[in-house]
């Protein structure tokens, strides 16, 4: 008995130990790039080894090619997360949920809620690439600091301080990331490095600093994201800083970025910056060199076609060697493997997450929950005839609420946003009626636009145009090669890489000399409007000089956006001017419309009047900074002119940034004043839970108010520190009175 035992068991043991070396033998067949008892960067090195020169090359770029033969699919490096899963270039993208962005999660002060924002973004960014992974890394969020509030992109950041950035930043690059040790849920990427706001000239400028304002303001918030929470990637610049392109610069790529605050990751530029570093700094003379200088700088992926078009000829030329081309495809390949892409789906945790979580009750839930934590509550003062503040308003003793403005009964989501799905998206309008009705109320709630966001400035972005004689022939003129110009013109090169005439507003005007004017049969413009446009008037002689043409750019924004010039042609006046002539484009805004009087009544007839007034996706943004920062549009007329016929008046701004609040905050007949950035496809719910007193405002201004543009330094001066012939930059160094301090707010 004893001797069947002692056979079994040894038979058991010969059977174990087969199985393992069948087992052993398995994994020395699978190529290391698949075996996961490697370093997620010995993977990547096998697996850009395997590649040929050809695949390597098209694999450089933000579309990364697929390779059958190794099992490998096509893979989207850019995604859009900023407060929601933007639906841009992943082909499994669609609706998502829409939070608060980030300027409203800035001024919550709370680095918490922004982690568990971005760990519910990241929920659904996993359920849009369940079950194949095509796109998990996201150029979010912006962490350049809104160093001046006419950046056109104020309103994708956390504010003017760069600590704030880096706590609130933190909590977005933790909840992306995830919690497992080994895999990434999604991957962020701090941008713009840097020193990158100031949008019309972003193409051609340089950024001149000293090594103070550099170290303590431009980059302590990316040390602090790198070194403390490992963030995996960042998006080099268009600018230059101090005479070199970012994408050319190894001292601060590849020195500071990688070596000494330790960025394990991959680095991507800017949509058009390796072209940049030829095409609008002129630093090299052909895309070779500058796909030589990228790749050299530690730039791992082009966002463009320079990469996949020119690293083999840049190889040829001896600019580069094969080694540069292969660490830049590890740097991403190690990324893409820690997103378990390449891993059987039990060993990753992150792949049970699936499609249901998109739009799900409980992150609509969130977004409502998050949305009410951001608004900052600037003004609240008696209500006339009571010994009580205007706020929180009794529901119970209302019998008639005006809602009045052009974000009452709309919801602005601001760049960036996911696009939420109808049924989530709240106006102020319906959150309030649905949360009186919800207390019983009986109380009349009324809507009316009453005014516009229509601006007058940043109208056109002109690049050139075309005289057409009655025989067919044209001439056609560069516009920025004009012979003079009304004060605060410019040209700078937008995501063409062509100079155009910028930052034009009403009245603006430019002028060009020996223009032939005989025979016209027509004018043609090419042009792009970043706001809501105007016309433009041809005259010749001088500004009010007879009118040759006159161009209707009005509500044209769909087709001619700032990122999409294209032609316009305008059949010329009958008269009898011909010859040379020095013609001038005169630009228009659209007139401001009166308050009409059915909205004074509807006010004059309320117990209570909430204006939503605010900016929109017109007054600025990404290649249009705002020349001005007035309300746009005629919203000014109407909060006075509301107030003086209602005293009991609250405003409600949401807007990209701070705007001029001098012409109304201390008007006795606006009691109230509310702020918060673009607050999501809840902002509804958010605003009247604030109002009637179901939620606390706690937000704290994350900028500083200024008084007026009039008291900023130049948008191209990225000095911080006054002289005394200038005020310094943010609450560190501006020195005159503001309107709201930074960290300002009651509740």
């Amino acid at each position: 008995m004893k001797v069947k035992i002692i056979r079994a068991f040894t038979l058991i043991i010969v059977c174990i130990a087969v199985m393992a070396f069948i087992s052993d033998s398995e994994v020395a067949k699978k190529p290391i790039y698949l075996n996961t008892s490697y370093s997620f960067e010995e993977r990547a090195a096998d697996l850009v080894s395997r590649f040929t020169i050809e695949e390597k090359q098209s694999l450089l770029g933000n579309t990364m090619a697929a390779v059958p033969r190794l099992g490998l699919n096509t893979y989207f490096v850019w995604g859009e997360a900023l407060h929601g899963v933007v639906p841009m270039f992943n082909p499994h993208g669609g609706p998502a949920t829409s939070f608060p962005s980030s300027l409203s999660l800035g001024s919550a002060w709370d680095p918490s809620l922004m982690e568990k924002e971005t760990s519910v973004i990241s929920d659904e960014a996993r359920g849009f690439n369940s079950p194949v992974i095509a796109n998990l890394t996201f150029w979010s969020p912006v962490v350049e600091p809104a160093r001046d509030p006419r950046w056109g992109r104020t309103g994708e950041t956390f504010g003017e301080d760069p600590f704030l950035i880096s706590q609130i930043g933190g909590g977005f690059v933790r909840g992306m990331m995830g919690t497992d040790s080994v895999y990434l849920k999604a991957v962020p990427c701090g941008k713009h490095f840097f020193a990158n706001n100031s949008e019309f000239n972003r193409h051609i400028s340089s950024s001149e600093m000293d090594a103070r304002d550099m170290r303590e303001y431009y980059l302590s918030q990316y040390r602090k994201l790198i070194e403390k929470d490992k963030l995996p990637s960042i998006m080099t610049s268009y600018n230059s800083v101090n005479g070199i392109p970012v994408s050319a610069n190894k001292d601060l790529v590849d020195k500071i970025a990688r070596k000494t605050y330790g960025l394990k990751g991959y680095i991507t530029g800017d949509c058009g910056a390796i072209q940049d570093i030829n095409s609008g700094h002129f630093y090299v003379k052909t895309n070779a060199e500058a796909t030589a200088l990228g790749l050299k700088t530690g730039v791992d992926s082009d966002c463009g076609s320079v990469y996949q078009t020119c690293a083999i000829d840049a190889l040829n030329k001896g600019l580069i060697t094969e080694a540069d081309i292969d660490l830049a495809l590890v740097n991403m390949f190690t990324i893409r493997m820690r997103l378990g892409e390449f891993d059987p789906p039990s060993k990753v945790p992150y792949s049970k997450i699936d499609k249901a979580n998109i739009n799900s009750p409980e992150h609509v839930a969130f977004a409502a929950e998050a949305a009410k934590k951001t608004p900052v509550l600037l003004k609240n003062d008696l209500k006339k005839n009571s010994g009580k503040k205007i706020l929180p308003l009794n529901a119970s003793a209302l019998k008639k609420i005006a809602l009045i403005g052009p974000q009452s009964d709309k919801v602005e989501l601001g760049p960036y946003s996911g696009i939420p799905l109808e049924a989530n998206k709240v106006t102020p309008f319906a959150g309030i009626k649905k949360l009186l009705s919800a207390k019983g109320s009986k109380a009349e709630v009324v809507s009316l636009a009453g005014a516009n966001t229509v601006s007058t400035s940043n109208l056109f972005n002109v690049y050139s145009f075309d005289i057409v004689r009655k025989d067919g022939s044209a001439v056609k003129y560069d516009a920025a090669k004009f012979a003079e110009s009304s004060k605060g013109i410019v040209f700078g090169s937008g995501i063409l890489p062509v100079k155009a005439v910028k930052n034009i507003s009403n009245g603006s005007w430019t002028s060009y000399k020996d223009v032939d004017v005989t025979d016209i049969e027509s004018f043609n413009l090419y042009f792009s409007i970043p706001g809501d446009g105007g016309s433009i008037e041809v005259h010749a002689g001088s500004q009010t000089g007879t009118v040759l043409a006159t161009i209707d750019g009005r509500g044209k924004q769909g087709m001619y956006s700032a990122f999409m010039p294209a032609n316009i042609n305008a059949k010329a006046n009958k008269t009898s001017v011909s010859g040379s002539q020095t013609i001038y484009l005169v630009y228009k805004a659209p007139e401001k419309p009166a308050i009409d009087k059915a909205t004074l009544d509807l006010a004059a007839s309320s117990d209570v009047v909430v204006l939503f007034v605010g900016t929109d996706d017109r007054t600025a943004s990404e290649e249009a900074d705002r020349l001005t920062l007035v309300l746009p549009g005629n919203q000014y007329e109407l909060i006075n002119a509301l107030a003086a016929v209602n005293p009991n008046t609250i405003v409600v701004m949401q807007t990209l940034g701070m705007v001029e609040v001098d012409q109304f905050k201390d008007n006795p007949n606006v009691a109230g004043i509310i702020w918060s950035g673009f607050n999501g496809q809840a902002q509804g719910t958010a605003i009247a839970s604030i109002l009637f007193g179901d939620a606390n405002p706690g937000g704290k201004l994350n900028a500083t108010w200024f008084k007026s543009v009039n008291d900023l330094p130049p948008l191209t001066d990225y000095s911080l520190r006054g002289r005394a012939d200038k005020n310094g930059r943010t609450y560190w160094y501006f020195n005159k009175e503001v309107s709201y301090e930074f960290g300002y707010g009651l509740s």
